[in-house]
């Protein structure tokens, strides 16, 4: 429904109860603003824990015999505020009303009175109205019809919640925490915890749609969903305010804030750079040629007789087994079997190339 439509309903009904309020003269009006405002207030400040008390009561007793989609926590809260709101206000009409207004002794100028019953009658109406809306806006049933409270130009909802807060405690740097929830913050604050901005799943999808509402609590026409807030109470949780929760429509735990912890974040991250190239080398100098080595001089006969090192000269040096050195002579006669014997075992015995 258009928001043009509630603000004409509101006007009219304003100018209605103003009208009346100037017949009846300005004591009459203001002891019906006060009764009003005492009713109020009595159903802001104890409509909460008193729900709080009767709903898990209500829900073992008389959830059995209800559907699930029914939710005994609305119910509760639209219950006990409407018999706060409307029960005391309806006593105070019908009992204490007619002795004060009976009992008034006030005399004022005609054209005074009918001003001043007007004006404190507008007052009136306003409480009167915006009571009624808020008391709407708890309504399970009317929940399709919600009230566009964020887009309305007389949104005297809000007016009679935050005249009705006046007593309400716990306040934080002079704002109500009651009526306005715990303040925003900014993300360059350490201690601010991060949630998103008050909405209402009506379709349970875990997705804000656009028919979803949504409280725009920075005012910048969109949903925020990081949404930095000074945690005053220390429980990690966002409380919601009741200005919160008139908007959008929704009086019980399914509100949502989608409270989290804030992301870690750690150093910045840099490009690798390249790693530096190694200094160039000097080639390697190549090793010099091996010595020329000289052919070794050996005995045709000789096969017995393993060969030493290619690097190294050799000198063969034959001997029988008397340490006698063999002529190249006494070898030309064949007697070599001793020398070949002596050679093996001087071969084994010394493991080297180097032969005697």
């Amino acid at each position: 429904m258009p928001s043009i439509i509630f603000d004409l309903g509101v006007l009219i009904g304003i100018l209605y109860l103003g009208w009346l309020g100037s017949a009846h003269g300005i004591y009459a009006s203001a002891v019906t603003a006060l009764e009003l405002f005492v009713s109020l207030s009595l159903a802001v400040l104890l409509y909460e824990p008193i729900a709080a008390f009767l709903a898990p009561i209500l829900q073992d007793n008389l959830g059995v015999f209800l559907p699930d989609t029914v939710s005994m926590q609305s119910w509760t809260i639209f219950l006990v505020f409407a018999l706060l709101m409307w029960g005391t206000m309806l006593t105070l009409w019908l009992v204490v009303h007619p002795k004060i207004v009976a009992a008034k002794e006030i005399k004022t100028i005609e054209a005074i009175d009918m001003a001043g019953g007007a004006v404190a009658a507008g007052f009136a109406g306003a409480l009167f109205i915006g009571a009624a809306m808020v008391t709407w806006s708890m309504c399970p049933l009317l929940s399709f019809l919600r009230i566009p409270a964020q887009h309305m130009f007389l949104d005297v909802g809000k007016t009679a919640l935050r005249t009705a807060s006046g007593f309400a405690g716990e306040r934080h740097e002079g704002r109500s925490l009651v009526l306005y929830g715990e303040p925003p913050s900014r993300e360059s604050v350490g201690a601010a915890r991060l949630a998103s901005e008050t909405w209402y799943d009506t379709d349970a999808n875990t997705v804000l749609d656009d028919h979803d509402p949504f409280f725009d609590a920075d005012a910048n026409g969109t949903f925020t969903k990081d949404f930095y807030y000074e945690d005053v109470d220390g429980n990690r949780l966002r409380r919601i305010g009741l200005i919160e929760k008139y908007t959008v429509g929704r009086w019980d735990a399914q509100v949502l804030v989608a409270n989290r912890d804030r992301p870690v974040k750690g150093p910045p991250k840099t490009a690798a750079k390249p790693a530096a190239a190694p200094p160039p080398q000097p080639a390697a100098a190549e090793p010099p040629p091996p010595p020329a080595t000289q052919a070794a001089k050996k005995p045709k006969q000789s096969a017995a007789i393993d060969k030493a090192s290619e690097n190294e000269e050799e000198i063969v040096v034959l001997v029988d087994e008397d340490g006698n050195i063999i002529s190249e002579e006494e070898m030309a006669e064949g007697n070599v079997e001793i020398v070949e014997e002596i050679v093996e075992e001087v071969i084994e015995e010394a493991g080297s190339a180097e032969k005697k």
